[in-house]
């Protein structure tokens, strides 16, 4: 109420579909100060998957798991404002790729940027389980933070993503696989706690407001299912879904535990070049690696995954 106001409530409780809702949340979505914005963040996850931080996923998988001289087909499931889709094109030659995602304003995005770049992409707006590709066959299918969206994941994964899989095709995800609805564990908020409490007062001020962020909190549920229902109602299952259907190629372990909730609202303090910022991400960054090793527990996960034999 005290972020969005009544109106914003009272519209979202008169949304009756479920999937207008979710169409609406990322018709509208701006990412104004979340973890992903943070260059470093992006560099260390560069670096762990690739070895390289200034190789991105798009580029070592077309590097490592792609023959350039076979015609090859990408989907992008949830493909947003097709960010990804372009990065692969820029690092191999598709034959066709195609993109689709709920929100129509993201697809009218993803086109504009495509024309932009004059790059042939084909893109459709939908719901993806509703969608006849006519026994079509891709040799890549991505997804890039969309796959958590979906509601059991096992039978996702196998009824809809196996049969649009070729024989020799890869799965690549880049994924949020943590607790269900982001309702982050009790150990996590105490150690974001603990990291804001070291944190000087003006990397912790709210964005567009005067609160200082002394903690994080779960998100509460019905704000959850109000402002978009498909948030994460099945990301603890994700890698087992993964596992359940396709055989591991490789599979790396991203973090995300604290730097997810830490940093929402507050990571627009961290996107400048000063010497002094730089010094608290990288404590950050290291204080997440301890914490992952510690607990043996990862809220995100990079992975490539083939049929089985």
């Amino acid at each position: 109420m005290k972020q969005k106001g009544f109106s914003f409530l009272i519209r979202k409780l008169l949304n009756f579909s479920t999937k207008n809702r979710v169409a609406s949340k990322w018709d509208s979505f701006q990412t104004e100060s979340d973890f992903w914005v943070i260059p470093e963040v992006k560099a260390d996850w560069n670096f762990k998957i690739s070895g390289d931080s200034n190789v991105t996923y798009e580029e070592y998988v077309s590097q490592k798991y792609l023959n350039k001289n076979a015609e090859l087909k990408l989907l992008s499931v949830g493909c947003g404002e097709g960010l990804h889709e372009r990065n692969f094109i820029n690092h191999f030659p598709f034959s066709k790729v195609v993109g689709i995602d709920i929100s129509s304003k993201s697809i009218a995005n993803a086109i504009s940027h495509a024309e932009k770049e004059n790059i042939k992409i084909d893109y459709f707006s939908g719901d993806f389980t509703k969608m006849n590709f006519e026994n079509q066959k891709f040799d890549v299918v991505l997804f890039d933070s969309s796959l958590h969206h979906f509601n059991d994941i096992t039978s996702f994964l196998k009824n809809n993503i196996e049969p649009l899989l070729s024989d020799d095709g890869i799965v690549v995800v880049f994924e949020y696989c943590g607790p269900n609805r982001l309702q982050w564990r009790t150990s996590q908020l105490k150690k974001v706690k603990e990291i804001l409490s070291h944190l000087p007062k003006k990397y912790r001020k709210l964005i567009n407001t005067n609160w200082i962020k002394q903690k994080s909190y779960r998100p509460g549920i019905l704000r959850m299912y109000l402002v978009d229902p498909s948030e994460a109602p099945d990301s603890e299952n994700l890698q087992n879904a993964l596992h359940q259907n396709f055989e591991i190629v490789e599979e790396i372990r991203l973090g995300w535990n604290i730097i997810q909730p830490l940093f929402k609202n507050i990571a627009h303090h961290f996107v400048n070049d000063t010497p002094e910022t730089k010094k608290w991400i990288q404590f950050i960054l290291e204080e997440e690696a301890f914490f992952v090793k510690e607990t043996n527990e990862s809220d995100a996960v990079f992975g490539i995954y083939k049929k089985r034999n």
